[in-house]
């Protein structure tokens, strides 16, 4: 068995109660794996430096090989968050991921995130950070479109893993399926 940390950075009004997330904290709580969903601030309403300062809060001063996992909003924050504090890491799940596009800020008439995508980032300076990047989508997705996953995989040189009914992976049931990526590329 491998130790790393875990850090999840969830997606917009989201928090550790939903979606997944308990249910994933249990099943790598099981495996003896540290992980940790920080609930990142701003409701309806979040700017990117109060999330960056949070996922750096819940990151700390770990020694142990980093992993981290974004979903949805949370797949932009961790692009940031790598180019921001440039952390060595492990692997980077992003989960019905946001390709790299500045007009996502104008969802929501561009009120609710506009700052999480005022620039886009230059990934040349953040693959470099991270030794196994892995795009998880579904093609059924109703909120990002899959395309937007395909693209974000082929920019990152990612491995791209294909659903066909997993929708924008929120269900509580996913927690399986998540699971099971990190399981197999992290081979614990």
């Amino acid at each position: 068995m491998r130790d790393y940390k875990i850090v999840f950075i969830h997606g917009y009004t989201a928090s550790s109660k939903v979606n997944w997330y308990p249910e994933m904290v249990h099943l790598l709580s099981a495996k003896g794996i540290e992980c940790v969903v920080p609930d990142l601030p701003g409701g309806k309403y979040p700017h990117i430096h109060e999330w960056l300062e949070g996922v750096h809060l819940a990151v700390g001063d770990t020694t142990k090989p980093l992993v981290l996992v974004g979903h949805s909003l949370g797949t932009r924050a961790l692009l940031l968050y790598l180019e921001k504090f440039q952390p060595h890491v492990k692997a980077a799940f992003l989960v019905a991921a946001f390709n790299n596009d500045t007009a996502n800020g104008l969802r929501y008439d561009g009120e609710s995130y506009p700052d999480f995508f005022a620039y886009k980032i230059d990934l040349r300076k953040v693959i470099p950070l991270v030794d196994t990047f892995v795009v998880i989508h579904s093609k059924d997705d109703s909120s990002i479109p899959y395309t937007q996953g395909v693209e974000m995989a082929e920019d990152l040189g990612a491995e791209l893993r294909t659903y066909e009914d997993r929708d924008h992976f929120s269900a509580p049931e996913n927690a399986a399926i998540i699971f099971s990526e990190l399981e197999r590329v992290l081979d614990f």
